[in-house]
């Protein structure tokens, strides 16, 4: 009863060395595990059991303070700020470092601004965050982003290397933006060799959310929803316009039933159809995220499920996903614990095809005429009797019966042993399994002898994927005096497999129910399958030096051997050096008060690509089933189609950079500057053999390609006022060049249906540029096209008439032919950037973020179907505005109407490509916490309300959907090559933030 009646409850608030409430601090009894954290406006409160209890005072970045409770119950602490400690939180390769000591380019994204963006996918979400990491996205709920540190680094996957908890992976879908504790960008080989084989491209930290010491479970709840609209739309011709454009094609005699119908539209007397607005509807987006946090000194853990759901603004298409993640770790003494780190992880997504320009819903919804109606009287589709093309709405209809089903298990397991106080010893072992189930059913239709399917097809997919890996590594840190030494020596083994099966049946039910093989009713079967793996093992090594904290010195080596390539090639060996100067260090910097951080770092090192070589690669693929008659007798042939190259090794990147870190007034300022180039070498390559060889050419290391550029990060926060405010902006200026193709001369890519090739790789030119036709206006009179002759009169353009676009022989030959296409431009930007706003005031705050790129083009591979003399499809507004006519509009600046386009206009020229530079207000935020009295009312920690708007307006001069164009079927050759693009959607949300 004594000791009852002395214990009571004390609170206090905690401040930083600004006085504004400071959250998330650890206030435990200290000798204990009983404590508690501060809430959002960095209040406590704990039961003591006696005035002589001492309270541990102890947060990341500030100086640790024990205060013995006496006789007082409120306190008012203020915490002063440890430089040191703030160092103690970057993540580097198996292990981490103190920031000051990092000589390596090392970017940190903070975790709350992956949750700013409404997305499931964290490299949306990381979009414009580092500067040198370009993300390219579509509007597509269902399609990832592309990354790509420090520009293309070759014509092969520039996929960067993800470790998520340790585990390497070249995917982190499992992973909801609510669960990273931390991420941090390896961008230079310094900071990337010790990962070997997979570091050319990138290295992407990321460590989970992980269980914390405190008296009671912390709760979150995040909730967001809203809506979304098409932020930009393709103005096409009306039904007149239309009409009009026929008419003035004398597409049908006079007189004819045609004739006299498009009269009839053109004269106004009819509205028509809009077939976007068919297609494209008002989406909506959910996103709900629960978690659990908490633990004592011997077990902490961390549980949290996300639910997301995204209704794209194309019908037919969306994704809904679900996730589970456990994090634990055990203590079974003071030098021995246990962790272990789960996710689970469903979607179910559309497989709306919109890579296939004729398969696409959307891309057949510019096309279709506005004059044909969706339904005919009766209710059934109609079909398009002017542009000959597929009812866009049937189209859309359809792609509902087109799924997939996702079900992804991560796990990864470490066990970690304090050997002495100054070595540690560290075992991973990581799991990675992935079932895909995928459904495409093509149900029977009619809606003409031209479009129609008489029988049901069904075809179904089985994807599995099973990798793991396992990691044994040991860290060693010690100080003498002024030295300080650390090393960390490791190996690693991994091994990825997969096996895959496909079966078609046809005339399946049509009944939910009844979607399946064994129901089919049709004799006719087709199936295949394929299976594959290949295995990697590693040693690796960092040593590290220090003196007197002022001069660093890094070096990292690893060896990778890959079953990829034969033996003799198969082991890769990736070296790195890197030092640093920190300056601040020195005496004449070391009391300035104005400078606070002020380093130089500079590093050398050698990375490798094993993206860029496929399974047995080196070996030659042979054909089997190839029969032929002998003597009466079938029998039955193999042949090679792919001749191998036993020689075949490493793709690997020197890289070096030089760069430096600043902060000023107590870093109320910081900026970062860093140069760099990177030369990628043993580029794997198709090597050209004659036709006549009749065998696919094998690859062979011959090209080289080299990126160089500057990277720039400045930011500014001020937060001694009432009125807090935040600034910051990054860009990133990259030159890529092709350096040598060896034999292979160059390489055409992005490959267009009637089109033909649009990009070309060569020495001497940054990769995948575009290669086509200059032009020079159109001619507008007689004597212009008398005029475009070669050296002896005759015309270059003999089928060219007054209207038609005027092609420039470049190379003077008196042909206009292939010899005289050229470099029209590049998808590579000339620099990327973004900026950010942030202000606070009381419970107020509001951030706007921008992002953009200039000096980029994409080729708008529609403008060959909707801006084309030949006006079948439907044309643009643009266009029909814009076209030559020599009485109605002598001052248009495109090509006339003319059936059957004899000088073929439609060439791929200058005329395609445009400038894709934009500036985009990616997301703006204005959110309200409430006070503290009233979530101790609510019994709440924290309660945030806010509304938020994503892609609010895109400034750019680009005609197509969107600016951000994504590589064509993920190829790097065919890289701003736009043939639809999904577009980008406006998202108005609302959310919450609550913390009990």
């Amino acid at each position: 009863m004594s000791a009852y009646a002395q214990e009571r409850t004390i609170q206090g608030s905690i401040l930083d060395e600004t006085d504004s409430p400071l959250p998330g601090v650890n206030v435990t009894i200290q000798g204990t595990a009983i404590g508690t954290i501060t809430d959002f406006d960095g209040r406590f409160k704990l039961s003591v059991k006696s005035d002589e209890t001492v309270l541990l005072i102890s947060s990341i970045g500030y100086k640790k303070q024990t205060i013995t409770v006496g006789a007082q119950s409120d306190f008012n602490i203020k915490m002063e700020v440890d430089l040191e400690e703030l160092d103690e939180v970057v993540v580097i390769g198996y292990g981490t470092a103190k920031k000051s000591d990092v000589t390596g380019s090392v970017s940190t994204v903070k975790t709350d601004e992956l949750t700013v963006i409404a997305t499931e996918d964290v490299n949306k979400a990381l979009q414009g965050r580092v500067p040198g990491v370009q993300v390219t996205n579509s509007g597509n709920p269902a399609s990832g982003s592309k990354v790509r540190v420090r520009g293309i680094g070759t014509i092969n996957n520039s996929d960067p290397l993800y470790v998520v908890d340790g585990f390497p992976m070249q995917d982190i879908s499992h992973i909801a933006p609510q669960d990273i504790e931390s991420m941090e960008v390896l961008k230079d080989a310094s900071a990337t060799a010790v990962y070997g084989s997979r570091g050319a491209n990138g290295v992407i930290l990321i460590a989970t959310k992980t269980g914390k010491v405190q008296e009671k479970l912390t709760y979150t709840f995040n909730a967001q929803t809203g809506v979304k609209h098409a932020s930009n739309r393709i103005e096409m011709a009306n039904a007149s316009e239309y009409a009009q454009l026929g008419l003035e094609a004398n597409r049908f005699a006079e007189g004819t039933d045609e004739f006299e119908q498009l009269m009839y539209v053109a004269n106004g007397n009819y509205s028509g159809t809009d077939w976007q607005d068919e297609l494209l509807r008002q989406g909506s987006f959910q996103n709900y995220n629960f978690g659990i946090n908490g633990g004592s000194e011997k077990n902490q853990f961390n549980f949290s499920t996300s639910y997301v759901k995204d209704e794209g603004i194309l019908k037919g298409t969306d994704l809904e996903k679900f996730f589970v993640k456990f994090n634990n770790t055990h203590k079974f003494n003071d030098w021995l614990n246990f962790g272990q780190n789960i996710a689970y992880t469903h979607a179910n997504y559309s497989l709306t095809n919109l890579n296939d320009i004729y398969s696409s819903p959307l891309t057949q919804s510019l096309w279709a005429d506005p004059i044909t109606p969706v339904y005919n009287a009766d209710g059934s589709y109609a079909r398009s009797t002017w542009a000959y093309n597929s009812n866009p709405a049937r189209m859309a209809e359809q792609e509902q019966y087109k799924r997939s089903w996702d079900n992804r298990i991560v796990g990864n397991f470490s066990l970690n042993a304090k050997a002495t106080k100054d070595l540690t010893l560290t075992s991973n072992f990581g799991v990675d399994y992935r079932n895909q189930q995928q459904k495409l059913y093509l149900p029977e239709f009619f809606v003409s002898n031209e479009e129609q399917r008489m029988t049901s097809q069904l075809d179904e997919n089985r994807n599995n994927k099973f990798d793991w890996v396992w990691s044994n590594y040991a860290n060693y840190s010690k100080t003498f005096g002024d030295h300080s030494v650390g090393g960390m020596v490791g190996m690693e083994m991994q091994a990825f497999s997969y096996n895959n099966i496909r079966a078609t049946g046809y005339d399946v039910p049509f009944n939910e129910n009844m979607r399946y093989l064994g129901a089919a009713k049709g004799s006719d079967y087709f199936a295949t399958s394929s299976q594959g793996m290949n295995s990697l093992m590693s040693y690796f090594a960092r040593a590290n030096y220090s003196y007197q904290n002022k001069y660093l010195l890094t070096a990292t080596f690893r060896a990778d051997g890959s079953s990829k390539f034969a033996d003799g090639n198969r082991w890769g060996f990736f070296p790195s050096f890197s030092a640093g100067w920190n300056i601040k260090e020195e005496n004449f910097l070391q009391s300035s008060d104005a400078v606070t951080q002020l380093k130089l770092r500079a590093g050398w090192g050698e990375v490798g690509n094993q993206s860029s070589a496929g399974n047995n690669d080196y070996v030659s693929t042979v054909t089997n089933n190839l029969r032929y008659v002998i003597n009466g007798n079938v029998v039955e042939g193999r042949t090679p189609t792919t001749l191998s190259n036993p020689d075949l090794r490493w793709e690997s990147a020197q890289m070096a950079n030089v760069g430096i870190d600043a902060g000023f007034f107590n870093d109320q300022l910081t900026f970062s500057a860093e140069y760099f180039i990177k030369d990628t070498k043993d580029m794997v390559v198709p090597q050209p053999v004659p036709d006549y060889v009749g065998a696919n050419s094998p690859n062979v290391n011959v090209g080289t390609m080299q990126n160089k550029g500057f990277e720039f990060a400045v930011n500014y926060r001020n937060v001694e006022h009432e009125v807090k405010w935040n600034v910051g902006a990054n860009i990133a200026v990259i030159k890529n060049r092709i350096t040598n193709l060896g034999e292979t001369g160059h390489i055409d890519g992005g490959y267009i249906d009637k089109l033909g090739f649009t990009t070309r790789t060569e020495e001497g030119q940054e990769i995948a540029y575009f290669y086509g036709y200059k032009t020079d206006g159109i001619f507008r009179s007689q004597a212009e096209l008398d005029a475009h002759v070669d050296a002896e009169g005759n015309p270059l353009q003999p089928n060219a008439g007054i209207g038609d676009v005027r092609f420039v022989d470049v190379n003077g030959d008196g042909v206009i032919d292939d010899d005289d296409k050229m470099n029209l431009g590049s998808a590579i930007p000339t620099f990327t950037g973004s900026f950010n706003i942030g202000l606070e005031y009381k419970g107020f705050d509001m951030n706007l973020f921008f992002t953009g790129s200039y000096g980029n083009e994409a080729a708008n591979i529609q403008k060959f179907w909707i801006e084309d003399s030949n006006v079948q499809k439907n044309q643009t507004k643009n266009y029909y505005d814009n076209r030559f006519h020599p009485e109605n509009n002598p001052n248009g600046s495109m090509p006339r109407v003319v059936s059957g386009d004899p000088n073929n206009n439609r060439r791929f020229s200058d005329r395609y490509v445009e400038d894709a530079s934009y500036l985009r207000l990616q997301n703006v935020q204005l959110g309200y916490s409430f006070s503290q009295d009233l979530c101790q009312k609510l019994h709440l920690q924290r309660f945030r309300i806010y509304a938020s708007v994503d892609n609010l307006f895109t400034l750019t001069n680009y005609s197509g959907y969107d600016p951000e164009v994504p590589d064509h079927y993920g190829d790097p050759l065919a890289q701003g090559i736009d043939i639809g693009n999904y577009p980008q959607s406006t998202t108005y949300s609302l959310g919450l933030n609550v913390t009990f």
